[in-house]
C-alpha cells in the first residue's frame, strides 16, 4: 500500500507524469476525483509564483475533505523544487518548513499529498526533512548519450514485445536515431508506427523512415551521415530543410567539425588494428596498447552504442585519413571565417563547403 505522502521527480518527464496519475488513481479512484482531488500547478517560474503554490498546498491540506472524506492534494510540476534562487527565498523557506513539518507529524488517514516535478534541491532543509517519510520515486536519465541510448532502446524494444509486435534487424535503433531519448516522444511515435501497421505485427525500417516523425537532432544526423558517405544532392537538401527550419548554420559546421573529428578517429583506430567491422558490427579488439591510450581520454568509444560507433566506423573506411585531416581542416576553416567575416552569407559558405568536402576527386580537399 503506497504511503500518504509521495514525491515523484526526475528529467524523465514522461515517467514522472505517468507513475504520478498511477499514485494518484491508486489512492483515489477516478470516480472520487471530482469531489477529492485537488490539483495546485507548481510550474513557477518566480518567487511570488512559488509562494502561491505553496499556500495553496497548505491551505488545501488543512481544510477537510468535501462531506468530511478523503482529501488528495497533488503539487504537480513543481519546478522550483530545483530553483536555486527560489529556494533560497526565506518566504518559500517558512512555508516549506510548514508543509515537512506537517508531513513530518503524520497526515491523517483520509489525507494524501502528491508533490511532482523534475527534481528537488538535495541541499535544502525541505529535502532532508521529508525524504524518509515519503514515498520516494525517481526517473532521471542519465546525461550522457551513450548511456541513456540504450535505456530507450530497451524501453521502445519493451513496448512493442508487450504489444506483439516484431521489428526487423536494425529497426529499433533506426527509429532512436530519428526521435532521440525523450520517453514521451518515442512512445508517441512508437503508438503512431503500430496504429499504421495494424494487424501486420512486423515492421521495416521503411516503415520508420515513412511514419516516423524526425526531432530536429535527427535530421541534424541524416545531414552528417550524408556528408560522411560524400552524397552531396542529399547534404544540401537536408542543409536547405534545416534552415527553413530556422537551423543555425554555424550549429550545423560545428556538427561536421565533429563528425570528421570522429571519423578521423576511427579510421586511425582501423589502421592500429584496434577495430573492425564483423557483419557490420564494430569488433573492438583487446589490445594492450589500445586499453592505455583509450583510458586516458575523455570518453572512451568503446563505450559508444555499437550501432552508432558502427555506423562512424563503416563511414571513416570510405576515406582516407589524409583526405579526413584536410576536410577536417576546410571545416574549421569556414567556422572561422564564418565567425570573422560578415560579408559572405553563412549558408553561401556552408553550401562551398559541402561542394568541396562531398566532392568526388581527393585534390579539392587536399
Amino acid at each position: 500500500m503506497a504511503k500518504q505522502a509521495a514525491l515523484i521527480c526526475g528529467n524523465d518527464e514522461y515517467l514522472v507524469t505517468s507513475h504520478s496519475r498511477e499514485w494518484v488513481d491508486a489512492v483515489c479512484p477516478v470516480e472520487e476525483q471530482a469531489l477529492s482531488l485537488e490539483v495546485v500547478e507548481g510550474k513557477a517560474a518566480t518567487i511570488d509564483e512559488a509562494i502561491y503554490a505553496l499556500d495553496g498546498v497548505l491551505a488545501a491540506l488543512r481544510t477537510v475533505g468535501l462531506f468530511g472524506g478523503k482529501k488528495v492534494v497533488w503539487l504537480r510540476d513543481a519546478t522550483f523544487l530545483k530553483h536555486a534562487v527560489i529556494m533560497k527565498n526565506a518566504k518559500v523557506k517558512g512555508l516549506l518548513a510548514s508543509l515537512g513539518s506537517d508531513l513530518k507529524g503524520g497526515l491523517t488517514l483520509e489525507q494524501y499529498l502528491l508533490v511532482s516535478g523534475p527534481g528537488v534541491d538535495r541541499r535544502s532543509a525541505f529535502y532532508k526533512g521529508i525524504k524518509d517519510v515519503v514515498d520516494w520515486q525517481e526517473y532521471d536519465l542519465p546525461e550522457r548519450d551513450y548511456k541513456v541510448r540504450p535505456i530507450a532502446l530497451q524501453r521502445a524494444t519493451q513496448r512493442l514485445r508487450e504489444a506483439e509486435f516484431s521489428m526487423d534487424a536494425g529497426c529499433v535503433d533506426r527509429l532512436v536515431d530519428r526521435v532521440g531519448f525523450d520517453t514521451r516522444q518515442l512512445f508517441n511515435e512508437l503508438d503512431k508506427l503500430m496504429l499504421y501497421k495494424g494487424a501486420e505485427r512486423q515492421i521495416s525500417i521503411a516503415d520508420v523512415d515513412a511514419i516516423v516523425s524526425a526531432t530536429g537532432e535527427a535530421v541534424i544526423w541524416d545531414f552528417t551521415d550524408a556528408v560522411a558517405e560524400r552524397k552531396l544532392g542529399d547534404a544540401l537538401r537536408i542543409f536547405r530543410r534545416l534552415l527553413f527550419q530556422k537551423e543555425s548554420a554555424i550549429r550545423l559546421v560545428i556538427a561536421m567539425e565533429s563528425l570528421f573529428s570522429d571519423l578521423l578517429h576511427f579510421r586511425e583506430y582501423a589502421d592500429a588494428g584496434w577495430v573492425r567491422l564483423e557483419d557490420q558490427r564494430i569488433q573492438w579488439a583487446a589490445d594492450p596498447q589500445a586499453d592505455a591510450f583509450f583510458a586516458q581520454l575523455h570518453s572512451d568509444p568503446r563505450k559508444m552504442h555499437w550501432y552508432r560507433a558502427s555506423k562512424l566506423l563503416g563511414q571513416a573506411m570510405l576515406h582516407s585519413v589524409k583526405r579526413l585531416d584536410a576536410c577536417r581542416r576546410l571545416t574549421l576553416e569556414t567556422h572561422e571565417q564564418m565567425i570573422s567575416s560578415g560579408s559572405v552569407p553563412h549558408e553561401l559558405m556552408m553550401e562551398t563547403l559541402l561542394a568541396r568536402v562531398c566532392g568526388r576527386r581527393e585534390k579539392r580537399v587536399s
